[in-house]
């Protein structure tokens, strides 16, 4: 078993921790970070960043191999079409499984759009024959954490939401997307 992966917005906070989890995990693994800008956070023998935008079909199937991987891993968010993209590349290219960062209801009125939208991504994945491996976090934290979450997760901004760290957050995605639990 190859295990290889695209990871889908894999130079972002979450997904670079999923690329390193991935890349310990299953060292012989190929990795195919994906991102629209030319970022390449993390780097490695087995580490292939492809500047691609998701919401292409056209593009994204064109910048990658499907026959190579088995897993897809999404952390896209906002656009249905991007999602539409993950799922149809995982069914023409029988992937295994696509996994998926969603987010948890707490019912707090601010969060609602955000958690609608999430809800929606995770309903036109599951729309294809492809399993879908999905983790629902809250808010998804890191000591190094330094943006606007990081300091309202200090300020205590999110105590209602109790937040998640993003070790967490990879290992769950990649065991659900994997499932590891079966090895």
């Amino acid at each position: 078993m190859s295990n290889n992966v695209i990871i889908v917005g894999g130079n972002g906070f979450v997904g670079r921790e999923i690329t390193m989890q991935w890349a310990n995990r299953f060292p012989e693994a190929d990795i195919y970070i994906t991102s629209r800008g030319d970022r390449k956070e993390i780097q490695g023998a087995h580490l292939h960043h492809v500047q691609v935008d998701v919401n292409n079909a056209q593009s994204f199937e064109s910048a990658l191999y499907g026959d190579e991987v088995d897993y897809i891993i999404t952390l896209t968010y906002g656009s249905q079409d991007a999602v539409k993209t993950v799922r149809d590349f995982a069914e023409k290219h029988n992937l295994k499984a696509i996994g998926n960062v969603g987010i948890q209801d707490f019912g707090i009125p601010e969060m609602a759009d955000f958690v609608s939208m999430k809800q929606d991504e995770l309903k036109t994945l599951q729309e294809g024959p492809v399993r879908v491996a999905n983790y629902d976090a809250t808010v998804i934290w890191s000591k190094n954490r330094n943006d606007d979450i990081g300091k309202g997760i200090k300020a205590g901004d999110f105590d209602e939401m109790p937040p998640v760290s993003v070790e967490i957050v990879a290992e769950q995605v990649i065991d659900r997307t994997t499932k590891a639990w079966r090895s």
